[in-house]
């Protein structure tokens, strides 16, 4: 059966990882069984940055059939496991389960019950440890205009048990996110030597079935109607692969697990932005500032949905 992740210690998981490389190439997870017989599974892994719609997403991926559903456990380790990253607040309880090569190991599992695995992450949260990252997943990313992005996340910044931290000091990690997803991406392509899927959140509520479909067929998932819309469900963290200690203690996901599908914006096309930039704190500025340049690399790679492809 495969082994959840909520809060469980690092030794309790089998080491069910029987990957083999082959020209730098991963190889078909084993199905542990005594003839050896390689099990085809599909995994695929989302990295993004915060505010960027990305836990919708994974509610749209949860139509996918007999699939585990994986959330942030690196953003775990960066915030709550015992090699933590983020010291701006001691008070946060710390999860022993989540070293970063407990992540991996459990990332890395059989999962011998599903047909899918799909996990979503923050490529921040990975700090450069590139040397943890899965072995056997197709990388996808998810991006978002910076001044949404970080528009939202000041937004999230005004709740009152926020109220006395900085976007740039404490919440958000230096480079603004966008830096540590483009250079992920650089190291999957031009490293890795993997090919890649990219995708933006405006196409994605504009175009959500075209999006979709196209993500689908770009990483060998298999799409069908159940992903537009799903059960609004406050509860539905709880059949995700998680720790109960990021999801009891951020309690930033209320809209997405509220939501039922992606709204569609109109009109599209023009992709309006509604905040004045120059109403924000300087140092939301400055983060939009810095994050625009790696934000417009990665557009110009991504996906684009069938009904913008006469505006390329």
């Amino acid at each position: 059966m495969t082994e959840k992740l909520i809060n469980q210690p690092g030794p309790n998981f089998k080491d069910c990882t029987n990957m083999a490389s082959v020209n730098g190439h991963a190889e078909p997870y084993m199905n542990g069984h005594a003839n050896g017989v390689a099990e085809e599974k599909t995994r695929v892994i989302l990295w993004t940055v915060p505010r960027s719609i990305s836990t919708a997403f994974e509610r749209c991926m949860g139509g996918l059939d007999n699939v585990e559903l994986i959330h942030e456990p690196y953003v775990t380790a960066y915030y709550f496991g015992p090699e933590k990253r983020y010291h701006h607040a001691p008070f946060m309880p710390t999860d022993e389960g989540y070293s970063y090569s407990d992540v991996k190991k459990k990332l890395e599992a059989d999962f011998e019950d599903r047909d899918v695995v799909f996990c979503k992450d923050m490529a921040y949260a990975l700090d450069d440890k590139f040397e943890m990252l899965p072995k056997g997943y197709k990388h996808t990313f998810l991006i978002r205009d910076p001044v949404k992005a970080h528009a939202s996340m000041h937004k999230l910044c005004t709740k009152p048990w926020l109220l006395n931290y900085s976007l740039i000091d404490l919440v958000m990690p230096q480079g603004y996110a966008f830096k540590q997803l483009w250079d992920l991406y650089e190291h999957v392509t031009e490293v890795l030597k993997e090919d890649t899927v990219v995708i933006d959140a405006d196409d994605l509520l504009c175009y959500p079935e075209q999006v979709i479909r196209r993500y689908c067929t770009a990483t060998g998932l298999q799409f069908n109607n159940g992903m537009l819309e799903w059960k609004s469900n406050v509860d539905i963290t709880q059949n995700w692969s998680s720790s109960l200690k990021l999801l009891n203690y951020v309690g930033v996901y209320e809209s997405a697990m509220k939501s039922n599908s992606f709204f569609k914006h109109t009109p599209c096309a023009k992709r309006k932005k509604d905040t004045d930039v120059s109403s924000l704190p300087e140092d939301v500025q400055k983060a939009i500032e810095i994050s625009q340049p790696f934000y417009d690399k990665l557009y110009r790679v991504r996906i684009i949905p069938e009904d913008l492809e006469t505006e390329v």
